[in-house]
């Protein structure tokens, strides 16, 4: 534990520097309040919480770091977003696989800087492609290893968006 604790004071401290909050593999199983503490002044851009068991995202964090463009929250256990994660409307990437969302939460379609959005190995069966094809900047969706109904395949596949998806051989045949 104090291990951990002092990882995260160390990166909180890089993150001062260049505006990149890391904290990958911390063992986290909340968001540390430090993290309002130490960047309160921080203008971050990027953000990191890949591989920990988190299982919420507090109201908060959103309303204080607004202006993220990249966001990695892979390989926890999210299954929803809060409402003000509407505020972040500077994300261009966002990473929310191998975690364990049964839909994608509402408030990704408002985010109007969106490029590359990857969802893969979630729980994921259906989604809403007409709303993803209104998102005018999306490049790229990834849904590998989700239970995708066929449908909903072959609705992403015709749209102009690049998806990637299961070959059928990895898919659920």
């Amino acid at each position: 534990m104090a291990a951990e604790a002092a990882l995260v004071a160390q990166r909180l401290q890089e993150a001062q520097e260049n505006n990149k909050i890391d904290l990958t593999s911390c063992g986290l199983m909340k968001f540390p309040n430090a993290i309002y503490i130490f960047l309160k002044h921080t203008p971050v851009q990027s953000c990191s919480f890949s591989n920990n068991q988190l299982k919420r995202i507090p109201p908060r964090f959103p309303m204080t770091f607004k202006t993220i463009q990249e966001l990695n929250m892979s390989d926890n256990k999210l299954s929803e977003f809060p409402e003000e994660m509407s505020e972040m409307t500077d994300i261009q990437t966002l990473d929310i696989s191998k975690n364990q969302f049964t839909c994608l939460p509402d408030v990704v379609y408002q985010y109007s800087k969106l490029h590359r959005l990857k969802l893969d190995h979630n729980h994921i069966s259906d989604i809403d492609v007409e709303r993803l094809i209104q998102m005018s900047s999306l490049q790229e969706v990834d849904l590998r290893g989700n239970p995708l109904s066929p449908e909903a395949k072959c609705r992403l596949q015709e749209s102009s968006i690049k998806v990637l998806l299961d070959r059928p051989e990895e898919g659920d045949s």
